[in-house]
């Protein structure tokens, strides 16, 4: 086999790479799949160098890609890098590229576990080497066409009000609404140490609220602050009809939370949701679920 050809007598260095944070949970699973690789590829050495970390494929040189790169450096002609799949190295054909040089030069092959495919070096010439040049142009465009589509999307739902990220809690086990309750303690004077105990919340909750208030004031006025705190108390008086153990309930919760995204996050430039409104997303709350992409 090319592998055991190639790369006889060499130590092995892995690279391992998640995207995301909810990714990495996975980043195991990864480095699991490289050991059985080179367990399989008939790998004898119980000593495997690796390097892992989670960042995005569009860094141009992640800390600990450099840390292995530059480990292989110190080494010339004694190591491989092993990855999962090429795109581990970059999701950006000009950094991929860039970030292969000093491997190449170090005689350093780069192997894809996926592909058993080995990259060459400054001392070897390998079998369709020019198309990792093309795997990091793939992933270049994937990820192109994925902002494309992401951004048409996040500018289509901000014209229908909707804006991604956490939504507000409501704190329905609170018999009053805490956000009105805070506004009128602000507007009495009272100071953060008090109004936290007397509202059973932190005192980082205090003061993320309260910058939120300042911010409505100065750009939206009292109205918009009392148009907002009104939405709250109209949606909270909602929220607990429902039975948020049950599946549809949850959805209706969803849909309405969702819709009114826009207002309670920028009060000064969305409309305000009529009480309409808030019936017509949770009564036909399927209509207005985000929609699945596959």
């Amino acid at each position: 086999m090319i592998f055991n050809k190639a790369l006889k007598g060499r130590e092995a260095v892995l690279w391992v790479r998640v995207s995301t944070e909810e990714q990495k949970k996975t980043m195991q699973s990864q480095e699991d799949y490289l050991r059985k690789y080179l367990k399989d590829n008939g790998y004898g050495r119980k000593s495997i160098k690796v390097f892992k970390q989670q960042v995005s494929g569009t860094v141009a040189l992640p800390d600990e890609l450099d840390a292995a790169i530059t480990y292989c450096g110190e080494r010339p002609g004694k190591c491989f890098l092993l990855v999962r799949d090429y795109q581990r190295m970059s999701r950006n054909w000009r950094f991929g590229g860039a970030n292969m040089i000093p491997l190449y030069e170090s005689d350093t092959p780069v192997v894809s576990a996926l592909r058993n495919q080995v990259s060459s070096t400054s001392k070897t010439i390998m079998d369709d080497d020019w198309l990792i040049g093309l795997y990091f142009s793939i992933g270049d465009q994937e990820v192109t066409q994925l902002k494309k589509r992401t951004a048409a999307g996040t500018a289509a739902a901000r014209e229908k009000g909707i804006i991604a990220g956490t939504t507000l809690d409501f704190y329905l086990d609170d018999n009053l609404n805490p956000y009105r309750e805070l506004r009128r303690l602000l507007k009495a004077g009272i100071g953060q140490s008090e109004s936290s105990r007397r509202l059973g919340k932190s005192t980082s909750w205090f003061r993320k609220r309260r910058e939120f208030f300042r911010d409505v004031l100065e750009k939206g006025g009292e109205e918009t602050v009392e148009n907002w705190l009104m939405t709250t108390d109209n949606m909270r008086e909602r929220l607990r009809t429902l039975n948020l153990k049950n599946k549809e309930d949850k959805k209706r919760e969803r849909a309405l939370k969702r819709m009114t995204s826009g207002f309670l996050k920028f009060p000064y430039e969305f409309p305000m949701p009529s009480e309409a409104d808030l019936d017509e997303y949770l009564t036909n709350y399927k209509l207005y679920q985000p929609k699945r992409t596959k």
